[in-house]
This record gives C-alpha cells, structure tokens and sequence, in this order.
C-alpha cells in the first residue's frame, strides 16, 4: 500500500468517525426531546481496490444515517395509546355522575325517602294542617333535587358537546400538520437521492402519536415516503399531502347532542359518522354520552314520570279536606287526550319527525303504563307497503309494528307503554323518532299549594254494621280503579236471599238506593281474578254466593269504577252499602294508599318500587364507571409497557451513548495515526529522494 492509499484510508476514517460522533452529539442533544428516535451512523467498507496480489482495501464510508424505529412497536404503542385515552375520559365523565347520584346527600334517594316519610306523618294525622304543610314542602324540596339533577346533567352533556368539539378541531389541526409534513418529506427524500429525513419522520410520527390520543387510527406507508391516516371505518383523513376535514354538527334529529360530521371534499356534506369512530378522547366523549349520560338522563326522566303519574292516579282517588275529589298532585307534562278511545287524558311524550322527511305525517307518542315503559329511545321507519317497524336505538334490535287502524290517522298497538299515532302514511324514506324518557326530569313540579288539597281520605265508604244483619258475611274497603267512571259516587245496595227461602242466603243482587238494579261489570269468586277487558257475567241477577260449589265463602265485584270483596256466611235479609264519603276530615285511607306507592311494584315491568328504579340507575353508572377505572388501570400499564418496548429501540440511553463516544473518538485517533503514519513515509520518501 502506498502512502497515498494509507491517507486516503485514514482520511475515510476520519470522516466517517467525525460523522458518527456528530450522530452521538445529536443523540444527546435531543435525549428529552418527546418523539426522538435515537439516530445511528451505518458505514461499510468501500469497494478495494484491484491489484497482481489481491484486492487491497480502499477505506470505510457511510451507508446511510439509521433511524431505529420498529413500526411494529409505533403502532402497539397508538393502539394503547387510544385505549387508555378512551377509557381515561370515560372514567373521568363518568365518575362525576357517579358522584352525584350514589352520594348519599346529594343524590334522590334522601328527597325520595323524606317526601314518603311526610306522607305517613298525614296518614297519622290526615286532619293536621302543619303535616299536610311539611308534605307540600318535602314534595318541593324532590321535585328541586329532579330538576337540579336535571340541570346538572345538562351542563354535562354541554360539556361533552364542547369536548367533541374542541376534539374535532385538534383532530384537524393535527391532520393538517401530518399532511404538511408529507410534503416536506417527499421533497428531502427526493433532494437526498432517497435518504430518509430521520427528524422529519420522527416528527410526522410523534404527530400521528398525538392522533392516536385523541381517536384511533390506521396508517398506510406511501411509496414516496408518505404515510395515508385512516380513521373510524376506513375514512381517510390524511391522503399524501391532502386532508379530509371532521366537523362538530348539531344533529338536526337530536339538538341536544353533538355528532361527528365526515366532510366530503368533493361536494363538501357532512355524513355522519359518529357511531363508527372509536379510541382516543373523542371516541371515550361518544361513549360516555351513550352508555352513561344518555341512559343516566332517561332513568330519572322515567323515575320523574312514573312517580309522578303513578302518584296522581292516587291522589285523585281520594277526598281531599274540602270534601271534594283529588286533583293532580304533580304537573309539568304536556297531556293530549289518549289514543285508545274512551280512555282519559295521557301524558304527551317527547317525539319528532325527522327534517329530512318529504311527507307532511307528524307523530304523536302518549304514554300508555309507566310499568312498562323503557329508558330507551326509538326510530320509526316503513317500507313503503303499509308495514311499519321501531328500531330500538340502544340495542338496534328492530321489531314491526301492530297496526290497530290504518286511519288515516295510523294507530299502532301499543308498545313498551307507550301510544303512538302518525297523522297520515309517511314516505318511503321518512324517520321518526321517540324519547320518551329524556325531558320528564326537568319538567316535573307540584301542582298544588293549598294543604287542603291533599286527597288523604277516601271518596267511599262500606258499611256492613247492619242491626238487622244476622250473618257473620264482612264487606272489604271499595278500592277505586277508575275515577273517572260517572256512577263513581252512587250510593249501592248488596241485598242477599236465598233461592230455598232458608236462612242462610246463596244469592245477592244489587242496587241503587232507589231499587234500580245495577249491573256490575265482574262478579268473580277470586279477588285477583279481574281481567281487562272483562269476561261475562255469571248467570244473574240474582247472582250466586258463592258462585260455584267448593268455593270458599266470598265475592269479588267490581262496579262503578271500582271494587270491592264479600266474605263470610251472609243470611237471607242482610245487606251491605257503598256510598260517598261526605267529609274527608278523619278519614287516611287515601293518604295510606299514596304511603303504599313507595314499597309497591309501579315500574320496570311492575316489580321495581320507585327506589328500586333509582337503584338501578345507581348501579348501571357505578358499574359504568367501575369498568371505565379498571379498564384504564390496566391499558395504561399496557401503554407503558409498549412505551418500554419501544423506548428499548428508538430511546437515547446516555450510558451507551457515551460509550459509543468514546469508541468513536478512538477510532477517530486511530485514523487520525493512519494519516500520520502516511505523512512519515511521505516524507521519507522526499527526503530519500532529495540525496
């Protein structure tokens, strides 16, 4: 090897060691800059050089300046990244309603048992002014603790419509970010003959990182050394050096909520893609919005209503202290008269028609039984041929509807506790939709203020106490199931006989105080034998007591709106009578029977009391909220673990950077002596010349 060969060989040395160290200095300079990944110097040697005795080496160069960085680790470390982001802003919305509504002061549950508890201190006292105040006041404090519940929760959900949003605008700041980082890249890759731009990359990655917090995305390597972003269900938002815009809309089908609009760059509409986009902390807003918020508002708004229906079907059964029949306890709802014909007024529920619709029908939904009434919300749609369907939108199970009249207007049958009517047949593509449960919460108040009002007694009294009666038979409280029928109030006599012309009587009939005769709409041998509609009357009257051999001494009737029991060995000649309580005063009946309402089964289906559906409102957010935190806990230790993999290849250790350092600078003195050792024979060489 001549002393030109040794310099260039030490002078390839030098450079490529100088390079390495500057790729160190880099390393060290950036170890706490988020996003960095540690960068390496590749060399190889160059091509030798040919000669008689072999292939002599020609030196060491640079291959290219290495990026260490595992896709495959960048994208465990997204995918975590969206999952813990989504179950943290779970978590984080859904602890607040979980605060609210199992705290033991704040929540309903005390205003519940307060306003129950007054209602027992009237039965005690159903004459006392002060109790009957204390009840009214108790009754003001729950309908409060609804409506601030209410209120409460709608500045939550205002508060999740602005998170969309503000989500939705980070979302496109940052995909406008990576699009102009495409174009950088494409450029430095083409101006450095296809060698990647490590730092341009490192930054269109920890871009694409930040992405990833806020919903969750795919990614796709262009050949030009771009990257194309996928979101929801293959939505592109960044293509190459192009953006696709997201954007906040205010759902004209559903005002009060938010929804995610895919914009289409060719005709600039908005489609809806709410329900497709998952992950980060716009997909953990959605979420909370639909399986805790949602549900949370139409619980109590289904609470709210069926207390307060449940509630006034009672209190207007009874007498209140004026001697007159109870009015509505509780108001606040829209009433328009029932859409099953004969029936009295039914509360209006909330339902719209869709403003896409091309046809002029309007719906109207009644509620039909509180017991049987959901907290979900519903779709109507049609196919054009007279068939109707309902799509429950929580569980998106889709059942057809029963036409009871093909109108116009359309009546259906009734479906979970509720009455619903279109005023004409829709168009094919026309939508309509249900809440039923959504708006009661912060409607609810209380219609009375005078505690005279209050209908503690009952409207009839039963009297058996007969002198003349000579049997053992006993006549039960009249129980009113309709208030509303016209002969409610009509004094009624239940004579008995016998058909032998013995003394014990095996029939009765009945009639009014004049000797008109009565026909009773059921006469049964079972008190829990009532049917709706009615079956026939047994043969009569008179009528058999009892009604048939074996049976135990008893009959139930109902008439006039409402019923009653006799039991026991009646004698020909006795006589039992309902007629109008005329003072309310002393009498409690009714004020017993609203004290009942608490521990009896009025809602879900009829087996939940009123706590009991709060109670379930209780557990579905707890439970909610329990899942979100543990869910959290565990993607965040899986996050960081991904983290760790990942740092444990792109990171900047400083201890091996420092030792890399210090074999460069090495290696740099050791070529460094090359080129003196060269410069030796060099001048050898002149000076061996020069004699």
């Amino acid at each position: 090897m001549t002393a030109g060969d040794m310099l260039g060989v030490g002078v390839s040395g030098l450079q490529v060691f100088q390079r390495s160290l500057s790729t160190i200095g880099q390393n060290i300079s950036n170890v706490n800059t988020e996003g960095y990944s540690r960068q390496r110097v590749d060399l190889a040697a160059r091509n030798p050089m040919p000669s008689g005795s072999g292939f002599i080496g020609n030196g060491v160069k640079v291959t290219t300046t290495e990026r260490l960085f595992s896709e495959y680790s960048a994208e465990q470390v997204r995918q975590r990244t969206a999952t813990s982001s989504f179950f943290d802003v779970l978590s984080e919305f859904a602890s607040q309603v979980d605060n609210l509504v199992a705290d033991p002061d704040a929540g309903l549950s005390p205003a519940l048992n307060s306003f129950f508890d007054s209602i027992q201190e009237v039965a005690n006292d159903p004459s006392s002014i002060p109790a009957r105040n204390v009840m009214l006041t108790e009754a003001g404090s729950l309908v409060d603790r609804f409506k601030t519940m209410d209120s409460w929760f709608k500045n939550l959900q205002k508060a999740t419509n602005d998170k969309i949003t503000n989500q939705v605008e980070t979302i496109n700041e940052t995909a406008t970010s990576i699009a102009e980082l495409n174009r950088e890249i494409i450029v430095a890759t083409g101006l450095a003959g296809g060698q990647p731009p490590n730092d341009l990359l490192d930054r269109r990655d920890h871009l694409i990182d930040e992405l990833s917090q806020s919903i969750s995305v795919s990614t796709v390597k262009a050949s030009d050394g771009s990257v194309n972003v996928f979101i929801g269900k293959g939505q592109s938002l960044v293509l190459s050096t192009k953006t696709m815009k997201l954007t906040a809309i205010n759902n004209p089908d559903d005002p009060q909520n938010k929804s995610i609009g895919y914009i289409d760059p060719n005709t600039g509409s908005a489609s809806d893609v709410s329900t497709s986009l998952t992950g980060g902390d716009l997909g953990g807003a959605l979420a909370f919005r639909s399986e805790v918020l949602q549900p949370a508002i139409n619980n109590l708004g289904r609470l709210a209503l069926g207390l307060a229906t449940t509630f006034n079907d009672q209190q207007v059964k009874g007498l209140d202290l004026n001697s007159n029949l109870g009015t509505e306890f509780f108001d606040g709802f829209s009433m328009i008269p029932s859409l099953v014909t004969g029936d009295p007024d039914v509360v209006q529920l909330y339902a719209t028609e869709s403003i896409n619709n091309t046809s002029t029908a309007t719906i109207t939904v009644g509620l039909d039984d509180i017991s049987a009434l959901t907290t979900d919300e519903y779709q109507i749609s049609n196919d054009g041929g007279g068939n109707y369907f309902i799509k429950n939108m929580s569980t998106n199970n889709v059942q057809s509807l029963t036409i009871d009249s093909a109108g116009p207007p359309i009546e259906f049958a009734a479906f979970d506790g509720m009455q619903i009517q279109l005023s004409a047949a829709p168009a094919i593509t026309d939508v309509f939709y249900i809440r039923p449960t959504r708006n009661p919460s912060g409607q609810i108040n209380v219609a009375i203020s005078d505690p005279n009002l209050i209908a503690a007694a009952d409207p009839l009294k039963t009297n058996g106490a007969y002198a003349t009666n000579l049997g053992s038979a006993e006549i039960s409280e009249a129980t009113i199931v309709d208030i509303t029928d016209p002969d409610v109030l009509q004094s009624v006599r239940v004579i008995f006989s016998s058909s032998t012309g013995g003394t014990v009587a095996d029939q009765f009939v009945i009639e009014d105080f004049s000797g008109t005769a009565i026909v009773p709409t059921q006469v049964l041998s079972d008190p829990n034998g009532y049917t709706t509609p009615p079956g026939p009357l047994p043969p009569g009257p008179p009528y058999a007591y009892p009604l048939t051999a074996g049976d135990s001494l008893l009959v139930a009737i109902e008439m006039n709106g409402y019923q009653l029991n006799i039991s026991g060995e009646a004698f020909a000649g006795d006589q039992f009578e309902i007629e109008q309580n005329l003072t309310g005063v002393s009498d409690n009946r009714n004020a017993l029977a609203l004290a009942n309402l608490q521990n009896e089964g009025t809602m879900i289906g009829g087996n939940a009391t009123y706590n009991d559906a709060y109670s379930e409102l209780v557990v579905l957010v707890g439970n909610k909220t329990n899942q979100a935190e543990v869910s959290f806990e565990s993607q965040n230790a899986l996050l960081t673990q991904a983290k760790g993999l990942k740092d444990a290849l792109s990171g900047v250790n400083l201890d091996e950077e420092a030792a890399n350092m210090l074999k460069f600078q090495q290696s740099y003195a050791a070529a460094a002596q090359v080129i003196s050792a060269a410069d030796q024979i060099f001048q050898t060489l002149i000076n061996a010349v020069r004699r």
